[in-house]
């Protein structure tokens, strides 16, 4: 669907993903729920305002979704796999925009054209997505933290037993749960006064402005762009036919399921955070830059021929586009998410989160709105645009950015940020972590990585 009728799904998911942060995981989980009865609104081809209210309406789910699932895996997980498992989230996002895409190539192709079936049949297949998350949810229990927090003891009791496979009287299980009970003791005192008199502390300023700004990066430097407008880019670059061009923009979603993989099972291993955020913003303004170059270069198309045409440039173009993806999707992609997921202080996390992902959602609307005049007005220049972006996303990390790879949670992230921390004061607002994605036995708070 066309970037413009996007605009009512990303509004939608921005108030959407804010209010689940601010009124509780069942807001969230009821949101990612409605989902549901937003695709058969889209079945009413002659009826336009219909298809926008699902839209609306799917918008308000997949916002709150994006917010509270993270946060529900980071929190059920086991502490020793609770990084692999938030890595495994971004994978199958990724895989399941190339299922979802390849459907409807396929769809394209084979069915008759003008038949309503090229898009009903990918849309109705959501509705088994939709319905698995319905039926799921009304299985599995809650986050035993969250009913910690509720005061709900014997039910977090009872939901630990469940996840962990254990009996309750298990010393391990019976250690986790003097753990999680404790946290939630100090968390509910920390919150007995408001956000804004946290939000008064410069640290917690300046985490929220690291945040805020990784997710405003991870827009501005074009990734969006590039998913919303790679069948032109193709085409531009010689492949002018809908069915090459759409080709190639399938291997663009398959090299993005490969980045996420990598970073899952090996570059997180090899270097920290900042490293691969510099690099990968370095190596998205390379790649913006000649793919701005090659645009500018290649021959325009005449809108006639069906032909496949390809020329040096053309190749060079799809190469940067496939160097530019796999780059972000090893940097700002999923270290957007982790960094916002380790940096918060417990008993603020949800809600900082929560403007941190409803940040996200509204510059998608900025993406969507300003790209299209842009690539009309301007034509190559707008990729120089962005690669100016990731230059600005490198500078902007080199200085603001510190490293939280091995920083642990509680009082060592709030020394990394210049918060004034008592010698005596707790640090377990957390059960620290061991995870197979980091060596040298370093701890980490729980990884989130998701994005679009």
């Amino acid at each position: 669907m066309a970037p413009s009728s996007n605009r009512n799904l990303y509004l939608a998911a921005t108030v959407s993903c804010l209010t689940a942060g601010l009124f509780g995981y069942s807001v969230g989980f009821i949101g990612g729920e409605i989902v549901l009865p937003s695709f058969l609104s889209h079945f009413r081809l002659d009826h336009l305002p219909a298809i926008d209210a699902g839209r609306v309406i799917n918008g308000m789910g997949v916002g709150a979704g994006t917010l509270v699932s993270p946060i529900y895996i980071s929190e059920i997980s086991p502490a020793s796999h609770r990084g692999m498992l938030m890595s495994g989230y971004q994978v199958f996002v990724q895989a399941g925009a190339l299922i979802g895409f390849w459907i409807a190539f396929i769809a394209q192709a084979v069915l008759a054209d003008g038949s309503a079936l090229q898009w009903q049949i990918p849309v109705s297949l959501q509705l088994i997505v939709g319905a698995s998350l319905l039926i799921g949810t009304l299985m599995i229990p809650e986050s035993p933290r969250y009913l910690a927090q509720q005061g709900e003891h014997r039910a977090m009791e009872e939901a630990l037993a469940w996840l962990r496979r254990q009996a309750p009287d298990d010393p391990a299980l019976v250690a986790e749960k003097l753990e999680v009970e404790a946290a939630a003791s100090l968390n509910a005192q920390l919150k007995q006064h408001s956000f804004l008199k946290d939000l008064a502390k410069p640290d917690v300023r300046r985490r929220l402005h690291v945040g805020i700004g990784l997710m405003v990066a991870q827009n501005m430097v074009g990734l969006n762009a590039l998913n919303y407008y790679s069948p032109v880019i193709f085409m531009t670059a010689g492949f002018s036919s809908v069915s090459a061009s759409l080709l190639l923009t399938g291997i663009f979603g398959i090299v993005k399921l490969v980045s996420a993989l990598a970073f899952m099972f090996k570059f997180v291993h090899l270097k920290g955070n900042r490293f691969w955020l510099l690099l990968g913003s370095g190596v998205c303004a390379a790649s913006m830059l000649v793919l701005a170059y090659c645009v500018h270069a290649a021959p325009a198309p005449d809108g006639t021929t069906r032909e496949v045409s390809i020329t040096l440039v053309g190749v060079i173009s799809v190469l940067m586009v496939y160097l530019f993806s796999f780059s972000f999707g090893v940097s700002l992609g999923p270290l957007s998410w982790n960094v916002c997921a380790e940096i918060f202080p417990l008993h603020i996390n949800s809600t900082c989160c929560a403007i941190t992902t409803c940040t996200q959602w509204a510059f998608q609307i900025v993406i969507a709105a300003i790209t299209p005049p842009l690539l009309a007005n301007i034509g190559y220049v707008t990729y120089l645009i962005y690669g100016g972006f990731c230059i600005l996303s490198f500078l902007w990390v080199y200085v603001f950015v510190p490293e939280t790879r091995g920083v642990g949670v509680g009082k060592p992230m709030d020394e990394l940020f210049g918060a004034a921390v008592p010698d005596d004061e707790e640090s377990f607002l957390e059960v620290s972590e061991t995870t197979a994605l980091l060596v040298h036995d370093r701890r980490r708070r729980s990884s989130l990585a998701a994005y679009t």
